[in-house]
Parts: C-alpha cells; sequence; structure tokens
C-alpha cells in the first residue's frame, strides 16, 4: 500500500482554484517553495476529490469504488464521474481496478507497518462501519475480502501484504461518517507498532470511548491535546501530506492553532521545517471539510522512495532469491522491486522486468 508519506503530486478541482482562490494560492505557495507537483482536475462537481478518486495502492495502481453517498440521495448533480475526470489526466498511465462497493475516500485512512524479521509489510484501513449501511445485502466479511481483492492486480493470484480492516462506530450525527476526520497515521513506534494521532473531542464520551478502545487494539494512540473544546477541531487531523511537507488547517483560534501545529512539530521530527498552516476557518465552517478532503495524493515517482540500507539489501536478497527460484518470489517482494528499484529491474534483468509489470 502506498501511504500519505509516500506521495509526491497533489491534486485540486478547478472549483477549489476558481471558488476559493485566497486558499488555493497559499496551498500553492507552499506546495510550489517544497517542489512538490500540483495539478487541478477538470470535470468535477464538487471540492472533495478525495472522495470520489481512486485510491492508490502501488506504483500507477489504483483501486476505484463507487461514489454515491448517501447524503448526496437528492442532489445527484453533485456525483463526480471519476473515470472521466480520470481520462482528462494528461499522461497518465494509471491501472484502475473497479469495485463495486459504495466507499468514499475520505473513509479510508491506510497505514503500514513493516513485520519484524520479514520483508513483508502489514497494511491497515481504518473505516468507519457506515461502509456497511453503503452495502446493505453484503456481510461484514464479504465487505472485507472485496476490498482486499481491489487492492491488488487483477492479473496476480498471489496473496498481497497483510490487510487489516479496523472498523470504527459510526456516530450518525456525522452525515458522512468519514475517518480522516478521526486520525491520520504518524510513524512507527519503537516497538514496532503503528502510531495514530487521533482527535475524538468532537464525540460524545460513549462513541468516543468505544473508538478509543478500537484504535488501541491495534495501534500507539496520541489523542490531539487541545486546552479547550472546538468544533472545527477535527480539522486539523484533516490535514494535508505529502513526501515532502504537511500543510495544516488553521481554524480561526490563535491559541488552539498554535496548540496544534506544535504537535504535529512534535509528531513528526522528520518534517522539520516543512511543517505549514492555511487559514481556512470559513471553508471549514461553511462547507465541512478540509485539507485532506479537497485533495487527491499520488506517487509519481516511486524509485525516490526509500532508498538506504535496509531496502537496498532487501533488494539484493530478492535478486537472489529470484535467480535461485523463481517461483519462490512472492507478491510481497514483486511489489517492492517495482515500486522502489523500477530502473535497477530494467538494468538486472528484463525477466524481473516482466514478472512485476506482467505478473
Amino acid at each position: 500500500m502506498i501511504t500519505e508519506q509516500c506521495k509526491d503530486k497533489v491534486y485540486f478541482t478547478k472549483l477549489l482554484c476558481t471558488d476559493c482562490p485566497n486558499i488555493y494560492k497559499d496551498i500553492c505557495e507552499i506546495l510550489d517553495a517544497n517542489n512538490v507537483a500540483h495539478e487541478t482536475l477538470s470535470l468535477t462537481k464538487d471540492y472533495w476529490c478525495r472522495d470520489y478518486m481512486p485510491v492508490q495502492y502501488a506504483s500507477e495502481r489504483f483501486s476505484q469504488f463507487v461514489y454515491n453517498p448517501d447524503y448526496l440521495k437528492g442532489k445527484e448533480k453533485y456525483i463526480t464521474n471519476a473515470d472521466k475526470v480520470m481520462k482528462k489526466i494528461e499522461g497518465n498511465n494509471f491501472i484502475v481496478n473497479h469495485s463495486s462497493l459504495v466507499i468514499d475516500g475520505g473513509n479510508i485512512v491506510i497505514g503500514e507497518i513493516g513485520l519484524p524479521n520479514s520483508y513483508t509489510t502489514q497494511s491497515f484501513i481504518v473505516m468507519t462501519d457506515k461502509v456497511m449501511r453503503e452495502n446493505e445485502g453484503l456481510s461484514q466479511k464479504e465487505i472485507e475480502t472485496q476490498i482486499q481483492d481491489s487492492f491488488k492486480p487483477k492479473e496476480c493470484n498471489s496473496d498481497y501484504d497483510d490487510i487489516t480492516i479496523v472498523w470504527l462506530p459510526w456516530d450518525p450525527k456525522d452525515i458522512c461518517g468519514h475517518t480522516d476526520g478521526i486520525l491520520r497515521f504518524v510513524d512507527i513506534n519503537k516497538d514496532g507498532k503503528a502510531v495514530v494521532l487521533a482527535n475524538l473531542s468532537v464525540y460524545d464520551d460513549d462513541i468516543a470511548t468505544r473508538m478509543r478502545n478500537i484504535l488501541m487494539e491495534h495501534f500507539y494512540v496520541i489523542e490531539l491535546k487541545l486546552s479547550e473544546y472546538h468544533e472545527l477541531s477535527w480539522a486539523y487531523v484533516n490535514a494535508l501530506q505529502t513526501r515532502d511537507v504537511i500543510i495544516v488547517p488553521d481554524i480561526g483560534n490563535a491559541k488552539l492553532d498554535n496548540e496544534a501545529m506544535g504537535q504535529f512539530i512534535a509528531l513528526y521530527p522528520d518534517y522539520k521545517g516543512r511543517i505549514y498552516q492555511v487559514q481556512m476557518k470559513d471553508f471549514i465552517k461553511k462547507w465541512g471539510g478540509a485539507l485532506n478532503c479537497c485533495t487527491w495524493t499520488v506517487s509519481e515517482d516511486m524509485s525516490k522512495i526509500h532508498h538506504n540500507t535496509e531496502n537496498d539489501n532487501r533488494y539484493k536478497s530478492s535478486i537472489e532469491k529470484y535467480q535461485n527460484d523463481s517461483n519462490s518470489v512472492c507478491f510481497d517482494e514483486i511489489q517492492f522491486l517495482g515500486d522502489y528499484y523500477p530502473r535497477k529491474i530494467e538494468n538486472v534483468s528484463k525477466e524481473l522486468d516482466r514478472l512485476y509489470y506482467g505478473f
């Protein structure tokens, strides 16, 4: 799976550019200063491209879910046809799996950890169980299987990374039921556990406790600490993250904005000097979405990611394993080779190149 810290390009809707020029300008100035590529999307019907655009899971590979949320019943003119939008993206070589499941992209928060003594990874997808209501007639197991199948190439019969789907209870007072306003992944702690930043203060105690307990079963949970309640504080975790920058929404409360920024700076030391805030109080209050909601992020150049000693050793080990027994290379290893070392693959072995790209 590809997490937000691996993304290197940001898309916005043209509507955001024309309707909210100051916000768009502020964000783009930050992206330009940090050499983060960005473009706009045509043929969109609203700002929330995170919800209707496909989810990237490997190099040039995406999973497209059905965008038909219940909160747009009777407002179908606001439903974007993502396939038409994708066709308008110049030079795209995207390979898209289409799923029949109705899921908003804002209800898909992805994290990943490396498994100990192994080169395999475990991926997490955190969602609210509103998905069950939106896909009535399917059991939880059937939904989970379809989600897992959507995040692997159709040509591949091998097992994919271990994907754990973590279900949080849906609060019916939250009409969207998205998890990107509840939590975000931070890092991996010294015990190898995924760390998440959560803001549960906007929920009633009962549902907040249930969410907290479920999250603690899987992750090391850090809760956003604010000195006072604010109805828009959920927007802080709805930040925009790429490989090079983090941009946190500013909700117009200087005290809380500073508190939130301080915690982001402490939690993301690798982003030192590259964490910013953009004022968007009125936008958040009027439309109910923030930075993650109104952006779609992709990774175009996977070859720049994680080139370090550990992954160089993993690359060498996988090559040797393939040379000794080509049938012993699992999909995890194939994906790693193709995603992180495409240029090396082309230089080392045309057969290995075929193995990854042709399955």
